[in-house]
């Protein structure tokens, strides 16, 4: 016997049950969960989550999508398993699915998912989004798996294989397109296949100040026309990309850049593994715009037409400090423009440097696995080879693998002197280093903390900084090595008190000093005036998790500790009541 129910929900969501399914569409206009009584849930018609409206997919439930169908969320997607009872989302029958839709204002937590076979990004987001995803797995979808256009997003323990962009497109794997920032670590990102811009991950049009923070990830297997592991495309605005500590291996390009392509500015590539990537044409391992490159180990990668480790582009210098390289392409490092190859350990079959390019290249304190001088001029093309390229300046190199893990003292004498209203010229002198001092870093006053967390912002020093008044500046120094202690700071306080009388009073504020974060962050919050104060930690539900501040207060800044210690991972809102004003912050907490 069969027993049909239906149910419409908001006169528009329609339900209906046969025996162990459930058939949904249409839109979900209250807060909906599907649990394990309904599974499998099959999608007959489009769905739309409303605006400000839940679903929950509680674990073990299996979602199977009719042809062409989507799950479009304006709302909230919490998808929510467990390593024991993944929730499933797949198609029903034998044809392709579309996709999970997300629109902007979106939160959407996917955890111990399994996505698969849908045809149109398997999981797509438009502007304004926060995703937090964790221990899924996204594999055989077709035209990519996953597209970020924009927001805040945790990409974290996943599993991305075996997708696909047949035609030139983004990323097969991961795209993210836009937004504040991204962290990417611990994922498995294997076997997807492109057409176009990134075989794994493809990373573009980031808002200003945005930050990428590609870690500890393994990524293998993958295929592309530009970029088989990556390809990064950044511009000028601000916008930085971290590429550190990951695995990189047998990745492959019909073009440039079998393991990373870089082309911009504000990328740094460290502490990572690339080895037998290939390239047809330039830039085996690395093919790079301006990326700065160190501690890498870079082994037996291969481009059939140079560069096997790495192809540097004219244009902005690529500095490549204290790498380890082992290269067996007809040339190790193919160079077009300026730049520095310092302090790497670097053995060659075929020409250690290529230099390409018409400027004079810096290549001294190198270990070319090589002592005799003549030999050296055999492995390397420049000026002398043909007079319209320039020289490459090797004479002070070692006879013998340099190491330097020592980092930099602090700055000395640090200075700010004032140019004009908060405009100060900062100035110091630089510790003896073995490396070299290559960069300078500053942070303001809330970050330097006996607990400090190093996965926050740096900013890049110049020449001239300006600043609300009563601040202190600390500063770092990383040597050519990428050494940094960040124990060894100076600090100035670059306002006195005689510019307190052209303070204009501050508005109230509120932010977290790491965000995303892990474990716990600091919030900060600034008062104009003294008032009755109320900091909260909420869910995304909005219930109060965490009260941290209850009571009158000064005008002045605050920082209050945010522990996380029974929380799970996922969004969650900061809210400071402070008098007549009321402010609320998005937290993405990792664990």
């Amino acid at each position: 016997m069969k027993i049909f129910l239906s149910l419409i929900v908001g006169t528009q969501f329609i339900v209906s049950s046969l025996v162990n399914a459930t058939n949904v569409s249409g839109v979900v206009s209250t807060n909906t969960v599907w649990n394990t009584a309904g599974s499998p849930y099959i999608v007959t018609g489009n769905i739309l989550v409303d605006t400000l409206v839940t679903l929950t997919i509680e674990p073990g439930v299996e979602v199977r999508l009719d042809s062409a169908k989507c799950i479009m969320v304006k709302g909230i997607l919490n998808a929510i398993g467990t390593a024991s009872d993944s929730i499933i989302i797949t198609k029903n029958g034998t044809e392709a699915w579309s996709r999970i839709w997300l629109k902007p204002a979106v939160i959407c937590s996917l955890k111990y998912c399994r996505i698969e076979y849908a045809n149109n990004f398997a999981l797509y987001s438009d502007i304004g989004d926060s995703i937090y995803m964790d221990h899924c797995t996204i594999s055989n979808n077709i035209c990519g798996a996953i597209h970020i256009n924009g927001g805040i997003s945790v990409i974290t323990n996943n599993t991305i294989t075996d997708n696909s962009f047949p035609i030139s497109g983004l990323a097969a794997g991961l795209t993210i397109g836009g937004g504040i920032s991204a962290v990417i670590t611990q994922n498995i990102i294997s076997n997807n296949s492109n057409g176009g811009y990134g075989g794994g991950i493809s990373i573009y049009g980031l808002a200003s100040d945005g930050l990428i923070t590609i870690t500890n990830n393994t990524i293998t297997n993958n295929s592309a026309m530009l970029g088989g592991g990556m390809c990064i495309w950044t511009s000028s605005n601000g916008s930085s990309v971290k590429i550190d500590s990951n695995t990189i291996t047998y990745n492959s390009t019909t073009f440039g850049g079998g393991g990373i392509l870089i082309n911009g500015s504000n990328v740094t590539v460290t502490n990572n593994i690339l080895s037998n990537n290939f390239a047809l044409t330039q830039g085996g391992a690395i093919f790079s715009g301006a990326a700065m490159i160190r501690h890498n180990t870079i082994t037996y990668n291969m481009a059939d037409s140079g560069g096997g480790a790495i192809y540097t582009c004219s244009g902005a210098p690529s500095p490549i400090y204290y790498n380890t390289i082992i290269d067996t392409s007809p040339s190790a490092i193919y160079n077009q423009g300026e730049g520095f190859i310092r302090t790497n350990n670097i053995s060659a079959t075929g020409y250690v440097v290529y230099n390409n390019g018409g400027s004079d290249l810096d290549a001294r304190y190198n270990y070319w696995n090589i002592t005799n001088t003549d030999t050296i001029n055999a492995k390397i093309f420049d000026y002398f080879d043909d007079f319209s390229k320039g020289i490459v300046h090797y004479q002070m190199f070692f006879n013998a693998p340099f190491s330097d893990t020592i980092a930099p003292s602090a700055p000395i004498n640090l200075t700010a002197t004032k140019i004009v209203d908060s405009t100060f010229e900062i100035s110091w002198t630089n510790p003896v280093d073995a490396s070299g001092i290559s960069e300078y870093y500053y942070r303001f006053p809330w970050s330097p903390r006996s607990d400090f967390d190093t996965t926050g912002v740096f900013y890049s020093l110049p020449d001239t900084i300006t600043i609300v008044p009563d601040e202190s500046l600390f500063v770092w120094l990383v040597d050519s090595s990428g050494n940094v202690d960040y124990n060894n700071r100076a600090f100035v306080y670059i306002v006195g008190i005689e510019e307190k009388s052209k303070i204009k009073t501050p508005s109230t504020t509120l932010r977290a000093s790491q965000n995303p974060f892990i474990k716990s962050t600091i919030i900060c919050y600034a008062l104009p005036e003294k008032a009755d104060v109320l900091l909260k930690i909420c869910d995304i539900s909005g219930r109060i998790v965490k009260t941290l501040v209850n009571g009158k207060k000064d005008a002045g800044s605050y920082e209050a500790n945010f522990d996380t210690k029974g929380l799970v991972s996922g969004v969650y809102f900061a809210t400071l009541n402070a008098g007549n004003i009321s402010i609320r912050k998005k937290l993405i907490l990792i664990k």
